[in-house]
């Protein structure tokens, strides 16, 4: 039998308890809905493939092609890759870290470079990963952004922070000591460039890439990098890529034309590292080149009176051939008829064309730098008469050809 003072205090705790249902009730509720709304707003796997095949086609597709089928000895499938498919997480790591060394990908060794992708949002790289598990006959799968935010919180715990606003963050400090060099400029002495999200360059780096970029790069991507025959390389397209990212394309090339500049030797390890760096920053403006400064660079060889009147070499002047010797800054004039070389003339840098004049007796030049050059086949041995520079930059010249204009006027 229940005492008295028990079923008080039984009934003194009834309320409590109610009231501490009552308290709770609303937050259990407001979980349960939170996780219905955020179900409801989750992607479907359909959505988040194409998704995916957006941030795949951004930032993977140039290596492993939009076929997935990579590039034969350079870099490895992602179509029914046992390596993906065998382990899709630690293709998580591969994204955020990079990759380096050699990987059996079906049967066939690839040694190139991966690198790190810690630019992209988890969300973007798990679309990615989804994208790549689902497209080109692969089996399926998915990667969710939790899974990339574990991974990458993984990853810079093993890095180094950004020492400061110009610092990528997420670099491995042993990797950053293997590519680092010291600099020949004086500590002291060194004026860093800046442009905001870019990794730091010095003045004296700045004006050796500048002659690099020029050299090798301007003819394609053009002066102010907003692209030509190749693709734009403005500061808001490379920070997003980063710098390895960069030193990958610039090193080894790309199926759609990019030379290889560093496998082949033609820039050294050095050298591509500057250039992914340079390229991140507001290209350097070109200054003004107007009429007085074209007119300050003319050159008259030889004098329009003193040329010959008549044609003094026994060449059929209208089979006549100018080969470009581009990387010689030189063109070759040979003769069509006996196919010997009749002159080896110099030229300005990298020309890019030569045109035949009206009446057919000069042949005029043009290089990549803007400077034109006049050869007179009427002399004995064709060479040029004179020069100009019409501008920094050039592709092509052409004269005016109208009856009463005939080559009176120069484009």
């Amino acid at each position: 039998m229940k005492s008295a003072h028990s079923c008080v205090r039984r009934s003194r705790l009834l309320p409590l308890a109610i009231t501490v249902l009552l308290s709770t009730a609303p937050s259990v509720a407001q979980q349960v809905h939170q996780a219905e709304v955020a179900s409801a707003k989750a992607p479907s796997l359909t959505e988040r493939v194409e998704s995916g095949e957006k941030a795949f086609t951004t930032a993977c597709s140039a290596c492993h092609q939009p076929t997935g089928l990579g590039l034969p000895g350079a870099f490895p499938p992602l179509a029914k890759s046992d390596y993906l498919l065998q382990n899709p997480k630690r293709a998580i790591d591969i994204a955020l870290r990079g990759l380096q060394g050699e990987v059996v990908v079906n049967g066939v060794k690839y040694n190139s470079v991966m690198p790190a992708m810690p630019q992209l949002s988890d969300q973007e790289i798990a679309d990615a990963l989804t994208y790549a598990l689902n497209s080109w006959g692969n089996k399926g799968g998915s990667v969710n952004s939790t899974e990339v935010a574990t991974s990458r919180r993984k990853a810079l715990a093993k890095a180094r922070p950004a020492g400061g606003p110009t610092d990528h963050p997420g670099t491995v400090i042993a990797q950053d000591k293997y590519q680092g060099a010291p600099s020949p400029v004086a500590a002291g002495g060194a004026q860093v460039r800046v442009t905001p999200g870019a990794p730091n360059v010095t003045e004296a780096e700045f004006e050796h890439a500048k002659k690099l970029y020029f050299e090798r790069c301007a003819g394609c991507h053009g002066v102010l990098r907003k692209g030509a025959t190749g693709k734009p390389l403005t500061p808001d397209i490379t920070q997003k890529r980063g710098t390895d990212y960069l030193k990958v394309f610039i090193d080894r090339g790309s199926p759609a034309g990019m030379p290889n500049w560093g496998s082949s030797g033609q820039l050294t390890p050095e050298e591509v590292d500057l250039m992914a760096r340079f390229i991140q920053h507001e290209p350097p403006q070109p200054p003004e080149f107007g009429m007085e400064e074209m007119r300050a660079t003319w050159k008259v060889l030889v004098p329009a009176d003193q040329r010959p009147k008549t044609k003094q070499n026994g060449y059929n002047i209208d089979n006549m051939f100018a080969v470009t010797l581009r990387d010689s800054g030189e063109v070759a004039l040979i003769d069509g008829d006996t196919k010997e070389i009749v002159n080896i003339v110099k030229t300005g840098y990298a020309v890019h064309i030569s045109r035949i004049s009206h009446s057919g007796r000069y042949v005029y030049t043009i290089g990549r730098d803007g400077r034109i050059d006049l050869i007179d086949l009427y002399m004995a041995k064709p060479e040029r008469v004179a020069e100009i520079k019409i501008g920094l930059e050039a592709r092509s010249v052409e004269t005016s050809k109208y009856k009463g204009f005939e080559d009176k006027y120069e484009i």
